[in-house]
Formats: C-alpha cells, sequence, structure tokens
C-alpha cells in the first residue's frame, strides 16, 4: 500500500512540471545607435562595444501570468534579456521589470521599463525604456507590426555605466506567445500512462499476496 501512496504524488508533481510553461514577449527591431557613434565605451558591460548600427536585436521578456487587457504589470519576478546576435552582444542584468498597456484608439500604446544592476542607479543612466504602438487586436498574437508613439523616439533606449552608454533603436514586430498547458504534451500522456501501470501492478501484487483464510 505505502508504494501505491507515493506513486500519484510522484505522478502529478511530474505532469505539473512538464505542463508548467511562462508567457513571453518577443519585440524585434533594428540598432539605430551603437557606442561607435561616440556614446560609451560600455564599461560594465563591454560585449555592448560590439553591436554596429543597423544590427538586428530582439528583447525577450519571460514572465509567470497573462497580459490580455490595457493596464500596468509588475513582471520583476519574470526575466527579460537583450540581444543582438550579430555582436554577440546580450544585457540580463535587470532587477525590475515593468510593463504598461494603455489603449489609444484602435491601437495599444505599450512601455516597458526596466532597471539595470550596474551603475549608480536606475535613476542615474542605468535603465532600458521601450515604447511602441500595435493594433490593440494583435496584443496576443504573434509576428504584429510594431509603431513608433509619436514624441517617444528613439522607441529603445538601453542605458548604462551612469548614461554614458546610450544604445537606441527601433521597433519592427511584436510577438506575444502564451504558454501550452491546455493540451497535455505526449511526455505528459506517458507518464500517466506509466502511473497506472505502476499502480495497476502494486494492487495485483498485493491481491496475490492475500490468501483466503
Amino acid at each position: 500500500m505505502r508504494t501505491s501512496l507515493w506513486v500519484v504524488p510522484l505522478l502529478f508533481a511530474a505532469i505539473a512540471a512538464s505542463n508548467a510553461r511562462a508567457d513571453s514577449v518577443t519585440v524585434a527591431g533594428t540598432i539605430t545607435q551603437s557606442t561607435q557613434d561616440g556614446t560609451g565605451p560600455a564599461v560594465n558591460n563591454p560585449s555592448l562595444n560590439n553591436i554596429a548600427d543597423g544590427d538586428a536585436y530582439t528583447l525577450s521578456l519571460n514572465f509567470t501570468g497573462s497580459i490580455t487587457a490595457p493596464g500596468t504589470y509588475n513582471l520583476t519576478a519574470g526575466s527579460l534579456v537583450f540581444s543582438d546576435p550579430t555582436a554577440l552582444a546580450s544585457e540580463t542584468s535587470f532587477t525590475s521589470i515593468s510593463l504598461t498597456v494603455a489603449l489609444d484608439g484602435s491601437s495599444d500604446d505599450l512601455s516597458l521599463f526596466a532597471c539595470l544592476s550596474t551603475g549608480s542607479g536606475c535613476l542615474l543612466g542605468n535603465s532600458l525604456s521601450l515604447n511602441f504602438a500595435i493594433p490593440s487586436a494583435d496584443l496576443n498574437t504573434l509576428g504584429a507590426p510594431a509603431a513608433t508613439i509619436f514624441g517617444l523616439s528613439p522607441p529603445l533606449d538601453l542605458l548604462e555605466d551612469d548614461g554614458t552608454t546610450d544604445i537606441q533603436a527601433g521597433v519592427a514586430s511584436y510577438s506575444y506567445t502564451p504558454p501550452i498547458s491546455a493540451v497535455p504534451e505526449p511526455a505528459s500522456l506517458a507518464l500517466v500512462g506509466f502511473g497506472l501501470i505502476a499502480l495497476f501492478l502494486v494492487r495485483l501484487n498485493r491481491q496475490r499476496k492475500i490468501r483466503p483464510l
């Protein structure tokens, strides 16, 4: 009986772990200003010095929860990665992340602000800001076109080294990927099958050991 008791919680724990997913937002665009234009050099993150104007970049935000309506979302518990694959450069040292979605006619204005752990503080030029607009109907879709918000340019601004390093970029596309948990994965189904077989074998073994008086 003891064997059957521990098989059940392990089975469901494994299924829950395999189904666990995080929502993600990915923004892509092109670098418009780099340290090669005279801002910098980057000291706290030297890899940023490899970035050149015209490079393609991605900004990936992963978090637990969902964004389905206008509002301000504290996503500090999530992870944010700025990456320029061509330059082999990236930034991940973000300590706080906030995303605001504001309805603007038929569009949603998205504003992301994240503080860096490097430098002398977030308000002294160690942060990333991102502002752009997408069609409201595309808030939870893949490959949505992104546009600049009037008066908020550049769309992306990465400040480091107390403001000395200033990398700027445009925004071209936006994608939202929700977790896939509604349909059990093949691995989850296999776990269920093995678990049921284990329970059956344990029960059969116990029945064989019981002899009538």
